[in-house]
């Protein structure tokens, strides 16, 4: 036999996590893909073996469709290719039954007949690619090649989740970049303690997925998760959330309740929009913090509550602390283990490999058979400026799923969100810096949605794919009335 070129274009490389658990670029980029091959002919087996071996691949050999199905189901199998005649379970149906339940696994078959109508069979069931006994192994070698090459982002999807653990260590967040590899690796190191956290981030950018990943990493797992958007609740409201009543406190108080900080006990308090509360609310809560005790709201015992506490923000907490919104000790006691969390146009590395993630455990797209996006697609988003971060590409991914009229994605609807010419001046825009082009971008599009809603936020809202009270704080970042649009719009 002559000499196999690799088929990867490169030797193969120790891709095995540091000892610290975090990735290394390479282990990303270059993954070694593990083939798996059904022949109940040990020659063939052991020849098939040989090959995929010596060019680079890791391989898994089986003798059974049965043994075959088993181990796709056990380990991160990237190709698998198979005889069609099998004793028990045959070729067609180990085919079928891939393609139905592991859709991004191609599979290649083979067999000793040149039958067309099991070749047309078998191609129809979902096999990428047939081929007649003898085969040549420069054509398996091309053909393996361009069946790994097309489910390329499928492998890198299994190779990720295969060092993060199947994603449960990180929540489901996934992510090629050095940075979002450094905010795994302190969630890695923080979890275990029951040091204070906070997150970071724009809006949409995964500050709950965080919190939750180091909950359920850290040993007060079995404990309870207690989450309050801070943004969503005015003064009086946020401090009976979060403190709980006594009966009797207020009118309408007629049963004692806990609070959210109560229900914590045990577990991990995560107070989402800390930037929201008040300088007068930050001082109680600095209180329970320090003595770990809370008093409900027209009581006069206090609680004992064992709690780890993990903050989000959507902006820089510094700033008001500079600005005289927020108290420098609230601020310290909270910022004891900073993460901060890039927005999705600073790693449009990851739109793809988040885009096809998505249609994989999207349901709607499973019902509909929906398993590609097309190039086109792929492209425009990844020119997308993206405003509202991964939340936001989650959105326009799922109306384009129920949109598709077909297997293929191949239209998104991003007319009303792509970003305006910026106004020049002697060749030069305007603004500053990318952040301020970007939040004079939010605004006009802010603006150009109320006025086709008439002012209507909750339709302003839900057309732009976020939440209310996430709009609303957006319309008092940027001086909106909605109310100066209601008579714009008949």
């Amino acid at each position: 036999m002559s000499k196999i070129q690799h088929l990867t274009g490169s030797k193969s490389e120790d891709r095995r996590p540091s000892k610290s658990g975090q990735l290394l670029k390479n282990e990303i980029d270059l993954p070694i893909p593990t083939l798996l091959v059904v022949d109940d002919d040990p020659t063939v087996r052991q020849q098939l073996e040989r090959l995929y071996t010596q060019s680079g691949y890791s391989v898994v050999a089986v003798s059974s469709a049965e043994e075959g199905i088993s181990r796709v189901a056990e380990e991160d199998i990237d190709l698998a290719i198979t005889d069609i005649k099998l004793p028990g379970m045959d070729g067609v149906q180990f085919i079928s039954y891939i393609h139905e339940n592991f859709p991004d696994v191609p599979v290649i078959a083979i067999t000793g007949y040149s039958d067309i109508e099991t070749a047309v069979n078998v191609l129809k069931l979902g096999a990428s690619d047939f081929m007649v006994k003898p085969f040549d192994l420069g054509t398996v070698q091309e053909s393996t090649r361009a069946a790994l090459e097309k489910s390329n982002v499928y492998m890198e999807i299994r190779h990720l989740r295969r060092w993060l653990k199947d994603g449960s260590v990180f929540g489901g967040m996934l992510s090629k970049t050095p940075e979002m590899h450094r905010v795994f690796e302190i969630i890695r190191m923080v979890a275990p303690t029951d040091m204070t956290v906070l997150v970071q981030g724009e809006t949409g950018t995964g500050k709950e997925l965080v919190a939750s990943a180091i909950h359920y990493q850290s040993q007060r797992r079995d404990g309870p998760f207690v989450t309050i958007n801070c943004a969503g609740f005015p003064e009086s409201l946020l401090e009976n959330e979060l403190f709980g009543h006594e009966k009797g406190a207020f009118t309408g108080a007629d049963h004692p309740k806990p609070g959210k900080i109560e229900l914590a006990h045990g577990g991990t308090l995560f107070l989402d929009e800390i930037e929201s509360i008040s300088v007068v609310m930050q001082g109680k809560l600095l209180r329970v913090l320090e003595d770990q005790k809370v008093h409900r709201l027209g009581g006069g015992a206090s609680i004992h509550v064992d709690m780890r506490v993990i903050a989000a923000s959507n902006i820089p907490l510094k700033e008001m602390v500079a600005e005289g919104r927020m108290r420098s000790d609230f601020y310290y006691r909270i910022n004891v283990i900073p993460i901060h969390l890039v927005p999705l146009r600073q790693r449009k590395v990851d739109i793809p490999l988040l885009m096809h993630d998505f249609l994989r455990h999207q349901p709607i797209a499973a019902e509909k058979g929906i398993n590609t996006i097309s190039k086109h697609v792929v492209n425009v988003l990844m020119d997308y400026a993206w405003p509202g971060n991964i939340r936001e590409l989650q959105n326009i991914l799922a109306r384009a799923i129920v949109l598709a009229a077909g297997p293929i994605i191949d239209a998104v609807d991003l007319l009303d969100l792509m970003p305006q010419p910026q106004p020049k001046e002697n060749g030069a825009i305007l603004c500053a810096s990318l952040d301020e082009w970007m939040t004079e971008q939010e605004k006009r599009f802010l603006e150009q949605k109320l006025e086709d809603f008439g002012g209507n936020v909750a339709l302003t809202a839900k057309s732009c794919g976020i939440g209310l009270r996430t709009l609303s704080r957006k319309i008092r970042l940027h001086n909106l009335d909605s109310k100066g649009f209601q008579n714009n719009k008949t």
